[in-house]
């Protein structure tokens, strides 16, 4: 849906939007959220029983809990079939338990975050006169980040095996032919070496986890990518065949983190290290394997 006369900030789910007035007619305001406030963290702390202070570990992010709270009023008339249609586009949001994006532009940088309906839901309260109404958005979000709407990539390559090297076939053009001229001369052939670094840079203030894409023009057995800052080894075992797209979620939010057109894999990583890109740092992760292939790194920057 697009919004008019928009205010200082937007929200979008779905078709729905507020902050500016739709083009059903009906303005949407929002004048109270928490969508500013930062997040909670899950602390783990034992006391000790003998002596003084406590024994913690590492704290996380907890899930966030969020709420937009503004009123609905139509700007033209008849005013009534545009609240009844406006109310059941508002509680048409979320059908059977789903996720979707919150879209927030404040504009100077669009953010997005997974989110879906908390235990108080969606309230709809009407006005007198029925001349507009007050409406309350509750909203949970599993993974408490907020996600750049801007999605970066990066790309890394490996060939078949080199063609490098003399040609000491015997016959034009092969063979050390010394005459000059074309084709006289030593033949090197083409190289095969592909750009095997996959380069990444998160410049979000939160931890951040790439979306994997394998393919491959022929044959790529055993894809592999080693992270030579942490030692950690993400491996594949198996083959992927020209057509086929191999993707591997390194998210710790993703329900099937590998699948092979779809299909689910997850059972086929033969070492589990998955690749993060920690707040404000980069990585360049090596890519190996046996044949030729590409892999797509795909992610967004993140903050808290």
């Amino acid at each position: 849906m697009v919004l008019t006369d928009r205010m200082q900030e937007t929200y979008t789910i779905g078709a729905w939007a507020a902050g500016g007035t739709d083009d059903a007619g009906c303005r949407w305001s929002v004048p109270e959220t928490d969508l500013r406030n930062g997040t909670g963290r899950k602390t783990h702390i034992t006391e000790r029983p003998f002596g003084a202070g406590a024994y913690r570990s590492r704290s996380y992010l907890a899930g966030r809990s969020m709420s937009l709270q503004g009123w609905c009023m139509p700007t033209v008339e008849p005013s009534w079939p545009l609240l009844v249609a406006a109310r059941r586009r508002f509680m048409g949001l979320f059908p059977e338990g789903s996720q979707q994006l919150l879209v927030v532009d404040d504009g100077v940088q669009p953010r997005q975050i997974t989110v879906e309906l908390a235990e108080a839901g969606r309230k709809w309260s009407w006005w007198p006169a029925n001349g507009g109404a007050d409406w309350q958005l509750d909203l949970y979000a599993a993974d408490p980040r907020w996600l750049s709407t801007v999605e970066r990539s990066a790309k890394a390559t490996l060939a078949n095996v080199s063609a490098d090297g003399l040609d000491w076939a015997a016959g034009s053009p092969g063979g050390l032919d010394w005459a000059a001229g074309s084709p006289g001369g030593l033949d090197w052939g083409v190289s095969g070496t592909g750009t095997n670094v996959l380069a990444m840079q998160n410049d979000g203030m939160a931890t951040e986890w790439p979306l994997l894409t394998f393919s491959t023009p022929s044959t790529l057995q055993n894809p592999t990518l080693v992270d030579p800052a942490t030692g950690g080894v993400l491996a594949y075992s198996g083959s992927i065949v020209a057509g086929q797209t191999l993707r591997i979620d390194c998210s710790p939010f993703s329900a099937t983190p590998v699948t092979l057109d779809g299909v689910d894999r997850s059972g086929a990583l033969g070492s589990a290290r998955f690749i993060s890109l920690p707040p404000g740092a980069s990585r360049a992760v090596q890519f190996t394997g046996i044949g030729a292939g590409q892999v797509v790194a795909t992610w967004h920057d993140a903050d808290e």
